[in-house]
């Protein structure tokens, strides 16, 4: 049975927030960089946190990663994404977990910065604060899909109106914040991290987000933070043009003789949409009035859950690898005692030793080892984890049973179930494991997708 205890955060152990709009190239960047396949499989979280997380190792340092929906998400609104973050970086300072920076992605591709990429900046320059800004980093994608010299041209146009405009990254690079270009490569996912975290580590001291600073230390509410003030404002400012649009509309219905049914029917289900988005900017705006105490009793509630979700998944597997390592111990006695058959090894379950039913696929094998990874720093959002003094070391059960299974399979012996799983289709499967998760104190990335 897996040890809680074993699972702790090292004190080389960084964490990296990445950011962007949606279609920025998130996905494809973190798929990357941490060999999982972002953006695809099983929901672990839904309904509750937004934040995906993923592990990898570079130079043998193990980097958490983070990735957050974009602020112009369609299926998550903006007040519950920055909920999300603002609780991440501030149970980090609280935890003295340690931030390696901030990247913010953005897609060299698009003609112009839209007005949800212009509020995005506006909202990281509030979470980072003036003395923090040279926290983030901006790296542009998809410079893969230009495609001419003129392309080229245009995008590096647009680099450099990024680059130097004090509205969107200009004011960031004057306050010491690096750029990057990803160039659809693992080596260039890398790199960049690499260089963010060395620029981390050369500075003499760790700064202190602004929203770290506001939430932890001064304890104030979400909406007296500096992100919380820019998100409230944007609210007010809609409320009240929609408010104006409201009051202009009506006087124009009013004073409008002759109208036909048409017309009347068109005008009150227009005042019905104005009515229902001034609902949900209010809404929205009462969201963000939420003390310091019950955002982190909310959040730390719902990580928890996943925590214990995730936990009691892998002892359950963890007591069906055990069975597994018995089954295989006295299958190797009995063979012992037997002159093994090189075809073929049917007939040898029994009652009392049924044949092992087959698993989902590699990917259902290598799944249950990768989750692990992500869980010390799950364990701090959820406020059971700690920092330890060393990296932790996970050594799965079902690693001395793949190499059992190898062992049969050099030999030749088959291995058949009632199910139709045979020998090479379950060896494929432990080799992949064995493969993605080697016995070192970490392996490839996991996604806990929201």
């Amino acid at each position: 049975m897996a040890r809680r205890t074993s699972h702790r955060m090292g004190p080389s152990d960084v964490v990296i927030l990445v950011m962007g709009m949606t279609g920025s190239g998130k996905s494809q960047f973190v798929s990357k960089l941490t060999g999982e396949n972002a953006g695809v499989g099983h929901s672990l979280t839904e309904g509750t946190v937004s934040l995906d997380l993923y592990s990898c190792v570079e130079n043998g340092q193990r980097i958490f990663v983070a990735d957050t929906p974009g602020f112009n998400d369609t299926q998550i609104s903006d007040v519950e994404i920055l909920k999300d973050i603002a609780f991440f970086l501030g149970q980090l300072h609280l935890r003295n977990v340690r931030l390696g920076g901030i990247l913010y992605l953005h897609s060299i591709t698009d003609n112009r910065v839209s007005g949800s990429a212009l509020r995005t900046f506006n909202m990281l320059r509030a979470l980072c604060g003036p003395q923090a800004l040279n926290c983030a980093a901006l790296a542009t994608t998809k410079w893969g899909a230009l495609r001419s010299p003129k392309d080229d041209l245009a995008a590096c146009d647009r680099e450099n109106e990024l680059m130097y405009t004090s509205n969107f990254w200009g004011a960031m690079r004057q306050h010491g914040s690096q750029s990057y270009r990803w160039l659809g490569s693992e080596a260039s996912a890398r790199s960049i991290v690499r260089e963010v975290i060395q620029t981390s580590c050369r500075r003499t001291f760790s700064p202190v987000l602004q929203i770290q600073r506001e939430l932890i230390d001064e304890k104030r509410p979400l909406d007296s933070t500096s992100a919380g003030r820019e998100m409230m404002t944007r609210y007010e400012d809609r409320r009240q043009k929609i408010k104006q649009e409201l009051d202009d509309f009506r006087s124009e219905l009013l004073s409008s003789s002759g109208l036909t049914r048409e017309e009347l029917n068109e005008g009150e289900a227009e005042v019905n949409r104005l009515m229902d988005e001034l609902s949900r900017s209010e809404t929205s705006q009462q969201g963000l009035r939420v003390s310091q105490r019950d955002l982190f009793e909310q959040k730390t509630g719902e990580y928890k859950q996943l925590y214990q979700g995730i936990w009691e998944g892998i002892e359950q597997e963890d007591q069906m690898a055990s069975e597994i390592d018995r089954r295989l111990s006295a299958f190797e006695q009995r063979l012992s005692h037997l002159e093994p058959k090189m075809d073929s090894a049917e007939g040898l379950a029994t009652a009392e030793n049924p044949s092992i039913p087959p698993r989902a696929g590699t990917w259902a094998r290598v799944r249950r080892f990768l989750k692990r990874n992500v869980l010390p720093l799950l364990g701090v959002l959820a406020g059971v984890g700690v920092v330890a003094a060393g990296a932790a070391v996970i050594n799965p059960p079902l690693i001395m049973a793949g190499a059992q299974l190898l062992a049969l399979s050099f030999a030749r012996v088959q291995w058949h179930t009632d199910q139709g799983v045979d020998g090479p289709d379950l060896i494929a499967g432990v080799e992949g494991v064995i493969r993605a998760c080697p016995p070192t104190s970490i392996t490839a990335g996991y996604r806990m997708h929201t």
